[in-house]
């Protein structure tokens, strides 16, 4: 809902949303692969992972949302977009990943409980940001854009209050 505030399009918002199931699908398999049983800490890490999952999608797609109304073509943008936030995708994956593996080497009983805990959530934002990297691109360069002449009321507003934002942003500068 938020990416369609802020880009105003139901077509941009179709490819996160199709991306955090595609993610999670990745997590289960990482359940699997693993050995590691459904339980409360599995399900708690899918929890939590949901809303990490999207964030990097969301990034990506509207970078190349942005180049797409700079007037690059579909794939230029898809390819240009995806490259300009390539680093800092997989940054913050690897701080996030950083952050939960260590908790699957916990001592004594808090260690064999966590352990699922933190492999679930560390590749879930693996998985998240390697289809962010590439199965959000290919499906946004595969959008149609709908040229429209005039938004709703609700954009209309939206960019006004938006406008005057970014003129006591730059005068503030």
């Amino acid at each position: 809902m938020t990416l369609l505030v802020f880009i105003g399009s139901w077509r941009a918002t179709i490819v996160p949303a199709l991306s955090i199931p595609v993610s999670l699908a990745g997590a289960l398999a990482i359940i699997w692969g693993m050995g590691f049983s459904i339980n409360i800490l599995t399900l708690l890490a899918l929890v939590l992972a949901t809303g990490m999952i999207v964030d990097d999608a969301i990034v990506v797609s509207e970078n190349i949302q942005r180049r797409r109304s700079m007037g690059l073509g579909a794939r230029a943008a898809a390819v240009i977009g995806t490259r300009e936030v390539f680093f800092a995708v997989v940054a913050t994956t690897a701080v996030l990943a950083s952050v939960f593996i260590p908790i699957a080497f916990l001592p004594s009983t808090a260690g064999r409980l966590f352990r699922e805990f933190g492999g679930v959530l560390a590749g879930a934002v693996v998985i998240s940001s390697f289809v962010a990297l590439s199965l959000v691109p290919a499906l946004t360069a595969r959008l149609k854009v709908k040229e429209t002449k005039s938004g709703g009321l609700f954009s209309k507003t939206f960019g006004r209050f938006g406008n005057a934002c970014l003129g006591v942003y730059q005068a503030s500068l």
